[in-house]
Formats: structure tokens, C-alpha cells, sequence
């Protein structure tokens, strides 16, 4: 590895570590709008097209498992609400 290689890792990781930091200092919900935008970021992006076939495996049977049994799934904004109602009670 080159040194502006290992260098450009370094800050990388540098900077990765103080942004996950400052998230760890956010209450809940406000990590939990987090996890959902960069989620949804994800979900739309084709950076999902290069996932490994274990992967992709994996995600089919989870889809035929729930395609088999829907009811034993929760729906996104449902188990949000609930995480939300949860927190509002404690406080």
C-alpha cells in the first residue's frame, strides 16, 4: 500500500470514528432518523448490485420465509412507531 493510500485509509477510519462519536451523543430518535436516511440512501442506490452471492442467498431465503409466513414480519413504520412509543414512555 502506498503511503497516500494508507494515509487516505487513516483519515478515513480518523474521521469515521468521530463522526460515529458524535452520533453515540444524539438521544434515540434522532439516531434512529439517522439509521432510517442513510437506509433509505442505500436502499436506492446500486451499490446493492455488487453484494456477494452469500449475500444474495441469504436475502432470497429471508424473502421466501417471509413470502411463506407475512405475518411474521413487522412493517417498517409500524416497528418505528413502536420504538418511538417505547422511548416517549421511559421519559
Amino acid at each position: 500500500m502506498l503511503n497516500s493510500d494508507r494515509d487516505n485509509t487513516m483519515q478515513h477510519t480518523m474521521n469515521k470514528n468521530k463522526i460515529v462519536s458524535e452520533i453515540r451523543k444524539l438521544n434515540v430518535i434522532e439516531r434512529l432518523n439517522i439509521v432510517t436516511d442513510i437506509w433509505d440512501e442505500i436502499k436506492e442506490s446500486q451499490e446493492l448490485e455488487a453484494i456477494s452471492e452469500n449475500d444474495k442467498r441469504i436475502l432470497l431465503n429471508r424473502l421466501a420465509n417471509y413470502r411463506a409466513n407475512p405475518d411474521s414480519a413487522t412493517d417498517w413504520k409500524n416497528l418505528k412507531q413502536e420504538v418511538y412509543d417505547k422511548h416517549a414512555e421511559q421519559s
